[in-house]
């Protein structure tokens, strides 16, 4: 068994060669990425300008017809990697009737509802990837956390029934060829909340 100073001198070795070896993956990385922007930044952000394009127009119409989600946000995002970063988010508001114990078994709960789409450029060349996040949050009053006994009985009679969040989230890689005027549109309308994103997202176990 070996005395105390060269076990911790080995712990410390041991970490700085995994420190090492994320670096090193980090480095590969960022070198791939590099050379996929050199050869592909300008087709990438031609398809950008599609999306800004076209969500500039949705934001333009009447507000009847930007019904429930309001307007569609999108902003180019920095990051440490340098990968054209870019996020495309919409979000609502819904009632959801649910379960809430046997004193009062059904009752109208408020959620946000936020759809974000993240593009950036891949390590793999001609290619970008897409992340897709949908959430669901419950909106708890305070009221709601002050009822006394009978709320903690509603609490257990409930339990774990009716999460307050919920998140999915899925990669996808494209070429940047095959992301077309019409691939762009299903991704509109998904954050739009005109699909619910089923057909769309099935090939992609979202």
């Amino acid at each position: 068994m070996g005395h105390w100073i060269e076990e911790a001198e080995n712990k410390l070795d041991s970490r700085g060669g995994k420190r090492k070896e994320v670096k090193d993956k980090i480095a590969l990385k960022k070198s791939a990425i590099k050379k996929n922007k050199d050869e592909n930044e300008q087709a990438y952000k031609l398809l950008l300008e599609d999306f800004t394009n076209l969500i500039d127009r949705i934001n333009k119409l009447p507000r009847k017809e930007r019904i429930p989600f309001g307007q569609i946000l999108y902003k180019q995002k920095n990051n440490k990697i340098d990968n054209l970063l870019f996020k495309i988010q919409s979000s609502r508001r819904i009632l959801i009737k649910e379960y809430s114990g046997f004193l009062s078994p059904f009752k109208s709960n408020h959620y946000k509802n936020s759809r974000s789409c993240f593009l950036s450029i891949s390590r793999e060349m001609g290619k970008i990837m897409v992340e897709y996040k949908e959430v669901k949050s419950k909106r708890v009053r305070l009221d709601d956390e002050k009822r006394g006994f009978f709320s903690f009985i509603k609490v257990l009679m409930n339990s774990d029934k009716n999460p307050t969040h919920e998140t999915k989230a899925q990669n996808t890689l494209f070429f940047i060829k095959d992301f077309d005027q019409d691939l762009i549109l299903q991704h509109l309308d998904w954050l739009a909340f005109k699909t619910d994103g089923k057909g769309f997202f099935k090939q992609r176990n979202f």
